[in-house]
């Protein structure tokens, strides 16, 4: 019996004995997601420790529920002289954030699956339509893009099994901005890094950049700042509101833009596992993502 009573002191399961409406023990756990002091609440009526008329109903009269007590959801199970808790708070959180990163996923990749049937059609009837040719292309590239990047996250495979190579920045921006149709300009930097998740985190920042203004609005530039390697991403677009700040490397947030957040939170995932970091400012009419990476000290 002792060693079950010392179980229940360490349990992260609460439990709560009482008989006659009286509180006859409860383990720390207990009092903890309570919100009581148990030494205070032993040999007291029930209610008292309870604190809730709810759940002294189920603790007499039996039964299962899920109850938002004292900003916590709680699992409480009751059985004659017994009741259980166990905080679903978090549980229910994560449960709430998959449902809203579902339907933001559903959305995200709706939109340009529509674009590309319908450009998909159109070449149904005119084969030679080059425009709309390379529409189709660009679009079903952003969803492989879009769903490399939820495999990535799902996976937890961001950043892993890097292959590091002595690679020169502006080299990897020339490649990431020529594909968007985007200048780039600066000196050369040398980083030590992965080039396939590197050139990765530059399209996704490039690629967001010209959503929001436009391929003319848009300017690279790579520098050196030691220790660090910086590359710019500017865009002259509407600009983001400060209070969406905070949360753009936030996965399956929604940005200004309406998307899911995965390129941005992909990019600085990337960077993080380079020793680097990505910050942003942005103000009406000019938004900076700049990316900070180890500079390899030169010889």
């Amino acid at each position: 019996m002792k060693a079950l009573e010392e179980a229940w002191e360490e349990a992260r399961e609460g439990l709560l004995l009482h008989q006659d409406r009286q509180v006859v023990y409860l383990n720390p756990k207990a009092a903890q997601l309570l919100g009581v002091n148990r030494e205070k609440v032993v040999g007291r009526p029930l209610l008292l420790a309870l604190r809730d008329h709810r759940l002294e109903a189920l603790a007499l009269h039996g039964g299962e529920r899920l109850l938002e007590v004292r900003d916590r959801l709680l699992l409480a199970k009751a059985l004659p002289g017994k009741l259980y808790l166990l905080d679903q708070t978090e549980v229910q959180r994560r449960l709430k954030d998959l449902q809203e990163a579902a339907e933001t996923l559903a959305h995200e990749l709706r939109t340009p699956l529509t674009v590309l049937l319908g450009h998909l059609a159109r070449l149904e009837r005119n084969p030679q339509d080059l425009e709309g040719l390379r529409t189709a292309r660009a679009t079903a590239e952003r969803m492989r893009r879009l769903v490399g990047d939820l495999l990535d996250l799902a996976r937890g495979e961001v950043g892993f099994g890097m292959d590091p190579h002595i690679l020169d920045l502006k080299a990897l921006a020339l490649e990431a901005a020529r594909e968007q149709g985007v200048a780039c300009e600066g000196e050369e930097a040398e980083v030590l890094g992965d080039p396939d998740r590197l050139l990765q985190m530059l399209r996704n920042l490039i690629a967001n950049a010209v959503r929001a203004a436009g391929k003319e609005g848009v300017r690279v530039s790579v520098r050196k700042a030691k220790p660090w390697a910086l590359l710019e991403v500017e865009d002259r677009g509407p600009g983001i509101p400060q209070d969406l700040l905070p949360h753009l490397f936030q996965r399956f947030r929604r940005g200004p833009g309406g998307g899911a957040g995965l390129g941005l939170a992909v990019a600085q995932a990337i960077a993080r596992t380079h020793g680097g970091e990505i910050t942003v400012e942005s103000a009406p009419g000019r938004t900076v993502f700049q990316v900070r990476l180890p500079l390899l000290e030169e010889d």
